[in-house]
């Protein structure tokens, strides 16, 4: 199935000591909002081998002169019949095995070679927030090697060179390697360089371990300022800080309907070290799993920024086609920063399908250490149809 989206619209009120918008790109691209309303996404595939898609970010703010619009991806797509070769032109976030991630309005290519070889680059302008003005000898490039091994595994390098007005802003290497050991046994580690300005940019590993009702895995992360992603929930913005992370988790299906996922570790950033603790668990109120209860409690942050919250979300299918999802996420931080001691973030939503179309509208607000208030209100209607 295809989707083609007639209207996409978000319109943002905000009053806050920062920006009033702050592009959060890839982040947009793939939230894992129960509503998915977040992300305003519109594609149309127009054969079997060329697609195109869309997302629209509009914003209005009530501090004059600071009006302003985006659009976050806008590209055509297209590939070979035997998926040997494929391409994208246009406006996407481009992230190549280990390298940060970057906004771009250019050309992105991938090709698989004889002897297990893939390659992979793009080319264009870096994104400028609010439609930015001159770019002139503004450019990035990069482009990734990786070897397949056997079925379940592969190595990558892969190298980005990034300039602005000519000059050289960054240059970073990227290594990166994963192995299915068997099926019980995952592993994968990536590391990336800064060559531009010597040091490590980002290096994690982890190692999965399968059992016949759950899932346990050992994991250790360094991030740098430069890799980190924003989010679209309050309990990712906060979360997501550049630190050395290590710990464990466990997740596995404990009822027919209930899955829970435990994960104890430790971050390290400057001189503290602070725990991070966090349960989830998704409660299934069907077979299908179209209906759903999630909740988790977390403990997370840094120093002055640590914080402990509680989250809760629904999704709810209705009769007539319809379908409700919410989420609530209540921040209570160490230092609140004159902001309150409850920081709060929360998404309403209504969606409606019936046959080919399909609508939603969503209401979201938070308020945070950034944000006094801001509210965001999302509509979106679309066509499917399918296609040979």
């Amino acid at each position: 199935m295809t989707r083609l989206a007639a209207v996409a619209i978000a319109l943002i009120a905000s009053r806050a000591d920062a920006d009033p918008l702050r592009l959060r790109a890839d982040a947009l691209a793939s939230t894992q909002s129960p509503a998915g309303l977040l992300v305003l996404e519109a594609d149309a595939k127009a054969t079997a081998t060329i697609n195109a898609e869309a997302v629209v970010w509009t914003a209005a703010s009530p501090v004059p002169g600071q009006e302003n619009g985006d659009v976050l991806v806008i590209a055509v797509k297209g590939r070979t019949e035997d998926g040997r070769a494929s391409g994208k032109l246009g406006r996407f976030v481009a992230q190549l095995g280990a390298l940060r991630p970057v906004h771009v309005d250019g050309a992105a290519g991938r090709v698989r070679l004889p002897q297990r070889f893939d390659v992979e680059a793009y080319a264009g302008i870096p994104v400028m927030p609010n439609l930015g003005a001159d770019r002139s000898w503004d450019w990035v490039a990069g482009g990734r090697v990786a070897r397949r091994l056997g079925d379940y595994g592969s190595v990558g390098v892969a190298l980005l060179e990034q300039r602005d007005a000519g000059r050289l802003a960054t240059r970073e290497l990227g290594l990166d390697a994963g192995f299915a050991i068997d099926e019980h046994h995952d592993v994968g580690a990536r590391f990336a360089y800064d060559l531009a300005n010597l040091g490590i940019a980002d290096v994690s590993a982890s190692a999965i371990r399968r059992f016949a009702k759950t899932r346990g895995e050992l994991y250790g992360r360094y991030t740098a300022a430069s890799h980190l992603l924003p989010a679209t929930s309050l309990f990712t913005v906060l979360g997501d800080t550049p630190s050395t992370r290590a710990g464990g988790l466990i997740s596995g299906r404990v009822a027919p309907r209930l899955e829970v996922t435990g994960d104890m570790g430790l971050r390290h950033g400057g001189t503290d070290i602070s725990p991070v603790l966090s349960l989830r668990s998704r409660l299934a109120l069907d077979d299908r799993f179209a209906s759903a209860l999630t909740g988790e409690l977390r403990r997370d942050g840094l120093g002055d920024d640590a914080w402990s919250g509680i989250r809760g979300a629904a999704r709810i299918a209705l009769p007539y086609a319809l379908f409700t999802s919410t989420e609530l996420e209540l921040v209570v931080p160490d230092n609140d920063r004159g902001r309150g001691r409850v920081w709060p973030w929360g998404l309403v939503a209504l969606g409606w399908q019936h046959g080919p179309w399909s609508a939603a509208a969503a209401v979201e607000a938070s308020s945070s250490a950034q944000y006094r208030y801001r509210v965001d209100a999302l509509f979106s209607l679309a066509r499917q149809w399918g296609t040979p």
